[in-house]
């Protein structure tokens, strides 16, 4: 069922509906003599009575919501719109009835409500007549990072008569939902990041090349490999021609971000920073068309310690970046930073590794020994006011200034 409902009924109908029953019975003894008026009223009421049941028990037979699985994807301080679509496909209407709806703290409306737990519920006026739809549309604000859902529907329908009212509260997970996506907050010192390493990213200038992407061919000099000679070119033109390729770097950067820390507002403050911070970075990898992949020590599914989001770099990659950032909860269970490093530490080192969070020193070693092994590692220094991204020392200790050529 689409609805579970509550009865609030007056008992009032069936004290008016005794003497009506008694004038109606009255009526048929011409000893009393004739009484047509109270036996119509009385015929009115024990209508009423039975009329009112029969509203209370079926009023919601055919009344539906619309559950579309939908996604608004939202910054702070959009504006955006939770939207109903409810429906009477039924006869019995629904007359100067309450929408209460509760939803996220996240969002913000004019509407004036209650605020309970991390919650706020809105009441707005509402009929709805038979056979009618109504799409209704509240308008919000985004408040903060986050998921605002919306996580109760109830409808308070009075009775006919105004003795008492039917609550219908749906029954299932409404899953419209906004995200909002994590602020940019400015990271400076980016400009340290530079290709170095062998890999799949175009550059006019390197050392390594891609032989399959091939974009010319040029006359063959001494010293050419005996596997660049193209053939076909050097048949058509009679005389040795080399396949010209393109020169690349790789340069993928790897976030990893350390979300565990105290309770408490102030350290809570300090997680949203860190997590406007990566989302600048991982945008401002995704316009110059950077791979990137994040790990973040929230525990994932089947057990495992940490959240991955592989490497990518278009603008689906950075959605879904921007997404998994909204979804983070810093009350939820986090696990010990360094079994991530720990995992990483198996895998291939990506070229360019950039931590963000809190900075311990056995986290320190990890980082410092990757350094050795040829990645560069950085970390973003963050107050209040700025961040900077900051290399990694030799000796595995951090400072404020460049120490990684």
């Amino acid at each position: 069922m689409m609805f579970r409902k509550n009865i609030r009924s007056s008992n009032i109908f069936i004290w008016l509906t005794i003497p009506g029953g008694i004038f109606i019975l009255f009526s048929f003894f011409p000893a009393f003599g004739t009484f047509p008026i109270l036996a119509f009223v009385g015929g009115l009421l024990i209508f009423l009575h039975f009329f009112s049941r029969f509203y209370e028990k079926h009023v919601d037979d055919y009344l539906t919501i619309d559950n579309p699985d939908h996604k608004v994807r939202s910054y702070p301080g959009d504006e955006e719109h939770i939207k109903l679509a409810i429906a009477q496909k039924g006869i019995l209407p629904i007359i100067n009835a309450k929408l209460m709806v509760t939803y996220d703290l996240v969002l913000e409306s004019s509407y004036e409500g209650i605020n309970k737990n991390r919650n706020k519920t809105v009441e707005i006026p509402f009929t709805l007549l038979s056979f009618e739809k109504k799409d209704i549309s509240l308008p919000v604000v985004s408040k903060q990072r986050g998921i605002g859902k919306i996580r109760g529907i109830h409808i308070v329908v009075p009775n006919l008569l105004g003795f008492g009212d039917i609550e219908l509260i749906f029954n299932h997970f409404y899953r419209q939902e906004i995200i909002i996506y994590p602020s940019l907050r400015e990271v400076e010192g980016v400009h340290l990041l530079e290709a170095r390493n062998n890999g799949d990213q175009q550059a006019k200038h390197s050392i390594y090349e891609q032989p399959l992407l091939q974009y010319g061919t040029r006359q063959y000099v001494n010293g050419d490999p005996f596997n660049r000679i193209h053939w076909k070119a050097t048949a058509k033109r009679d005389e040795l021609q080399t396949k010209v390729v393109e020169k690349v770097n790789q340069l993928s950067w790897c976030f990893v971000i350390n979300v565990k820390t105290e309770y408490g507002a102030p350290m809570i403050q300090q997680i949203e920073r860190v997590l406007e911070h990566t989302a600048y970075l991982c945008r401002l990898a995704t316009q110059k068309q950077i791979p990137y992949e994040l790990y973040i020590n929230v525990r994932g599914f089947q057990g495992v310690p940490y959240l991955h989001l592989p490497l990518g770099n278009d603008q689906k990659h950075l959605m879904n970046t921007l997404e998994l950032l909204a979804r983070i909860n810093p009350l939820d269970l986090t696990a010990p930073y360094i079994q991530v490093l720990k995992h990483i530490d198996q895998q291939n080192k990506p070229p360019y590794i950039i931590h963000l969070g809190e900075l311990e020193d056995e986290h320190i070693s990890v980082l410092s020994r990757w350094k050795r092994q040829g990645s560069s590692v950085y970390y973003v220094d963050e107050n209040d006011y700025s961040a900077e991204l900051i290399p990694l020392t030799k000796k595995g200790g951090v400072e404020t200034h460049d120490l990684s050529g």
